[in-house]
């Protein structure tokens, strides 16, 4: 009996070591002192060099009041891959950033995708592919797996414009269970998020910068959602990927610190296969 309850402790020890999210880190992201400039009428980008859960970040939001004139947009190559602020450009966009995930030999991307109504890719059944990104018109919407694990459950959801990605992160105001140990690590993180009020959040959160940005884990990101007032929150690709563009600012649209050149800089972007854009 004596053994099983150290044993419990342990695994309770270090559980609250991995998750250890406290009072401290949801006032360090309250406190955030941000940098805010207005993109156009209902777009705002905020930045900040900050200090949250006791590593120094960079993070790069986006916050989009959907409208009829604000609507968000998937930008994809079929079967090559391309910067984000190219396939930006190439878009037209206001804003945007670095999507779903990608075949980095072939090209192209791995998850289901449909645009303008027409399937772009069938799919994958990655284990981590269980969130829907949902565009119809003006209305974008965080759509989550079924318990029921329907293997056609994305092809009956109602949209012109769908992409899978993956993890699912909050769902309701409530952290997901990411209690696996491959999420632990910090990295460059890309998400969507809707917060309560409906506005939309595009968010880049830089890493792999010795003393300048950390990178979350996959909880940490979460937690950091949910202090921001997430209602639902999806992961997008990170790690190289991660990249946010904004029109006529930064390195040629490029406003956060991409880490494939290992270098904290504008020019280190990897070619990617897919984008969210603000038209």
């Amino acid at each position: 009996m004596k053994k099983i309850s150290v044993t419990i402790f342990i695994c309770m020890f270090y559980t609250c070591l991995l998750f250890a999210q406290t009072a401290a880190d949801s006032l360090s992201i309250v406190s955030i002192r941000w940098d805010i400039e207005k993109v156009r009428k209902g777009v705002v980008w905020k930045k900040a060099q900050t200090t949250v859960f006791g590593a120094p970040q960079s993070i790069q939001i986006l916050e989009i009041k959907p409208t009829k004139r604000n609507r968000l947009a998937i930008g994809y190559c079929v079967d090559t891959l391309i910067t984000t602020s190219s396939l930006c450009r190439q878009a037209n966009a206001i804003a945007g950033v670095n999507a779903s995930f990608f075949d980095m030999k072939n090209g192209g991307s791995v998850d289901y995708m449909r645009v303008d109504g027409k399937m772009i890719h069938a799919g994958s059944i990655a284990a981590r592919a269980n969130a829907a990104l949902v565009i119809q018109k003006k209305n974008f919407r965080i759509v989550k797996q079924p318990q029921d694990n329907d293997s056609l459950w994305v092809h009956k959801l109602v949209g012109d414009n769908i992409m899978v990605t993956g993890p699912f992160l909050v769902d309701q105001g409530i952290i997901e269970n990411l209690q696996n140990s491959s999420d632990a690590p910090r990295h460059p993180r890309t998400c969507a998020a809707i917060r309560f009020n409906g506005t939309i959040l595009l968010v880049t959160v830089d890493g792999r910068h010795d003393g300048k940005a950390a990178g979350m884990s996959l909880y940490e990101l979460a937690f950091f959602l949910k202090i921001l007032g997430a209602k639902q929150a999806a992961n997008l690709d990170g790690g190289g990927s991660t990249t946010m563009f904004v029109k006529n600012k930064g390195r040629n649209g490029v406003v956060n610190y991409p880490s494939d050149n290992r270098k904290f800089d504008h020019e280190g972007e990897r070619k990617v296969a897919n984008i969210v854009y603000i038209k």
